[in-house]
């Protein structure tokens, strides 16, 4: 009997100390309104090559936790605005370094080209609805890309090395070889609205301007500048190979007016009111881009020398460019391949050769200017030593804004609005 009692007893206190245990650890740990409360031990990934770990509550959005799939990126998505202000545009998988860039008011597309990282030139085609299309594809020959269009929209894509032209009259859809004997490529084209195009070649000790009389679709060897300035047509010194005018670069079609701007050493812009027949200088720097006034009275003529020339201003009726700004005074570099108007407003932008990149410490970005005249800092960008990357191209995006590229990779731009002008300060 004695026996049975402690046997029950024993089991009492077996029996009441395990519900002491369990009421005061649920207790503990509901929550101060009576819900309960799951608490999970941290989940902690491998170490990261810098050190330290990442509690799982703390890992960034869009990166998968363990044994959780990751969700594939768009091929094509627009990115937040950066701290200058710019959206990138990211393409996945990369479409390789974007060199010049084309946007057709029309269709709203834009066009990119691109060397990849298997050396691959390219033409690509972004829509309005960020869908994206390789249209061209050259080689793997290292050289320039050309890509522009005429005033009716047609677009025109080269490749140096062997110097093939092609022509699509629908937005990239079929091409058209319409020269594969160049060499090298066009630097830039213009037309009449006629069908008269003419195309400057950029080569190494050639100074062509080609023509076609046809819209483009069959080209000759029409002027070579070496033949009218033979002066120039001689080496730079005894132990260099190059021609003192040694190539060509923009060219411009205005109210029957004919531009053309040459280089290296001999840089000159050269106008024809004869359409070839007869040359003369009207800026003593030969200019590598250009925009139109809105109100085509001029043109503004971009310059191509490191911290010599800056921008100038050709108008009708005179005889000369006349300079408006200098990069000098300011710090920075002096070559410009790409200028844009967009609401009245123009855009130059500045960048460093490669050959200067590592031995000149200076801006490179876009400046902007309400009249052609007076001219803002608008974006500092950093340039890298990449060929493809150094050079800035700009093009049209939406209305007040515009696409850039930089280090090889495309921005959208916003243009200034408003009381912008009048809150910011000029270059004096």
């Amino acid at each position: 009997m004695n026996r049975r009692y402690l046997l029950y007893v024993l089991l009492a206190v077996v029996v009441v100390a395990t519900f002491a245990v369990w009421y005061f650890v649920i207790r503990d740990g509901a929550d101060p309104d009576g819900t309960e409360s799951i608490k999970i031990a941290p989940v902690l990934l491998e170490p990261s090559p810098q050190g330290g770990v990442v509690d799982v509550n703390e890992i960034p959005s869009g990166v998968p936790l363990p044994g959780e799939e990751q969700e594939p990126l768009p091929p094509v998505r627009v990115l937040p605005k950066g701290s200058q202000g710019l959206n990138r545009i990211d393409f996945n998988p990369s479409i390789g370094d974007i060199f010049r860039i084309h946007y057709d008011q029309a269709s709203r597309n834009l066009f990119m080209a691109t060397v990849d990282a298997n050396k691959v030139r390219s033409i690509w085609r972004l829509s309005p609805s960020l869908e994206l299309k390789q249209v061209l594809v050259g080689d793997d020959q290292e050289g320039e890309i050309f890509l522009q269009a005429d005033s009716y929209g047609v677009i025109y894509a080269g490749f140096a090395h062997p110097g093939y032209l092609y022509r699509s009259q629908d937005q990239g859809e079929n091409w058209e070889l319409v020269a594969d004997d160049l060499g090298e490529t066009f630097w830039s084209i213009t037309d009449d609205g006629t069908g008269t195009l003419w195309g400057a070649l950029h080569a190494y000790n050639e100074a062509v301007l080609y023509r076609s009389t046809d819209d483009g679709h069959t080209w000759e060897n029409w002027i070579d500048f070496h033949e009218v300035y033979p002066q120039f047509a001689v080496r730079y010194d005894d132990n260099d190979r190059r021609f003192k005018l040694r190539h060509l670069h923009d060219v411009a079609f205005l109210n029957g007016r004919l531009f053309v701007g040459t280089g290296d050493y001999t840089r000159m812009t050269l106008m024809s009111e004869d359409k070839g027949v007869t040359w003369r200088e009207v800026w003593d720097e030969g200019f590598t881009a250009h925009v139109r006034l809105v109100d085509e009275t001029g043109l503004l003529l971009g310059p191509d020398r490191l911290q010599a020339r800056g921008m100038a201003l050709y108008r009708l009726g005179t005889d000369k460019a006349v300079q408006v700004w200098n990069p000098v005074p300011y710090g920075y570099a002096g070559y410009t391949y790409s200028m844009l108007e967009i609401e009245g407003m123009y855009f130059a932008a500045f960048h460093i050769e490669t050959t200067q990149v590592e031995g000149f410490e200076g801006k490179t970005g876009i400046i902007v200017s309400p009249d052609g005249n007076k001219w803002y800092p608008f974006l500092e960008l950093d340039a890298v030593s990449n060929w493809a990357r150094t050079d800035i191209f700009m093009a049209p995006h939406d209305q007040w804004s515009g696409y850039v590229t930089l280090n090889g990779a495309l921005y959208i731009f916003e243009a200034p609005v408003g009381r912008w002008f009048e809150v910011h300060q000029a270059f004096e």
